[in-house]
């Protein structure tokens, strides 16, 4: 039916881990699906979980006689895996009407059995009538400074995800968990300013971020209830999260004054004091006065810790965060200066890189310390 390179198939299952669940109630979501793509002469390898799918084309040296078939996904994978380095590939049918297919490899032979293609579901069929090209870099770099706000509370599904929607001159990124929200804005020409905002799933995010290219191109296609995206001959088909995101501009506060440090000495202060901190008590306090932020956690079970960070700007406060979000902000912005914009004692905190975008910062609820 074709041969193909150990590498081209296994480029084609790189998804598999991601998408296919190795145990499903559904025996034909196990599977992936090999088909022809088009008329190019190249095949397709296709994994869908009802939520999200993903079509990768191969190169291979496909027969006449061949026939699209579904085949266990994990089991070829691992098979393949484990064939030698630059091996090439024979799949054939393992009976005129296609009861199985027989898989060899230099001296390795394998029968597997296949289901009907006919079965296997597909997410296509439905218009997306908005489209936006995003520069690669851009979009991995938006991505990965909000992802680690997104939520994984059931309860309030509409935050399990990332907020991305239409801005006059490009799109904002936003994500939040109640307790600290990130937000990040790209700059783009000929945005449809009629797009609705979409609420990408975090299992969607997660395979987007660890599959964008280093450079070109990545195109989104959009409507109010599914994405695709066009990454390389890579396409991805997501379903969104059918709710509706907070208006998070409520929760940013406008505070006016700032004072300026150096993110990597914070960050550094904060992983020292939090080495008492045990189980829940994640509690730092902050005490900003004459240029000088003291750091304090107390911990009845393992004892206190001190440190201090010296800061530009006028502020005299107490407060307190969640020293593990303070740290995963920071590390989401910038190891040189930072601006740390503070209110009244007790009212959340807004995080900026020194120079950056206005639009990008990062929000902290603050903690009774």
């Amino acid at each position: 039916m074709f041969t193909a390179s150990k590498s081209s198939l296994l480029d084609a299952l790189k998804l598999v881990g991601q998408i296919v669940e190795r145990r499903n109630t559904i025996p034909i979501l196990q599977n992936v699906l090999i088909d022809l793509w088009g008329n190019s002469g190249k095949l397709t390898a296709r994994v869908s979980d009802l939520d999200v799918e993903a079509t990768i084309p191969f190169s291979a040296t496909v027969d006449t006689d061949f026939q699209a078939f579904t085949i266990p996904a994990h089991l070829l994978m691992d098979i393949v895996k484990k064939l030698a380095d630059g091996a090439d590939v024979r799949v054939e049918a393992a009976d005129p009407d296609l009861g199985g297919v027989n898989i060899k490899s230099g001296r390795s032979r394998f029968r597997l059995p296949v289901l009907p293609p006919s079965d296997f579901p597909s997410l296509e069929g439905s218009d997306l009538p908005f489209t936006i090209d995003v520069p690669s870099t851009m979009l991995e770099r938006a991505i990965s400074a909000v992802q680690f706000a997104i939520s994984t509370e059931e309860t309030r599904y509409y935050l399990n995800g990332i907020y991305l929607h239409a801005a006059p001159t490009g799109v904002k990124l936003v994500a939040t968990d109640g307790h600290r929200l990130s937000k990040r804005f790209i700059p783009l020409d000929d945005v449809p300013q009629d797009m609705p905002g979409i609420i990408i799933p975090k299992k969607t995010v997660e395979t987007i971020v660890k599959h964008l290219p280093k450079d070109g191109t990545v195109t989104l296609q959009v409507s109010d209830a599914k994405i695709r995206m066009l990454i390389g001959d890579m396409v991805l088909l997501s379903k969104l999260i059918d709710g509706t995101f907070p208006e998070y501009q409520r929760v940013i506060p406008t505070h006016e004054s700032f004072i300026e440090l150096e993110g990597k000495h914070l960050a550094a202060a904060i992983d020292r004091v939090s080495t008492v901190s045990t189980g829940g008590s994640r509690a730092v306090k902050m005490t900003f006065s004459g240029g000088t932020l003291k750091l304090l956690v107390s911990n009845p079970d393992a004892g206190n810790a001190e440190d201090e960070v010296a800061y530009e700007g006028e502020a005299e406060l107490e407060t307190g965060f969640n020293a593990k979000y303070v740290n995963d902000a920071l590390a989401r912005l910038t190891d040189e200066g930072l601006q740390f914009h503070l209110g009244e004692p007790g009212s959340p905190a807004v995080l900026r890189a020194d120079g950056d975008h206005a639009e990008n910062l990062i929000v902290l609820m603050p903690m009774r310390v």
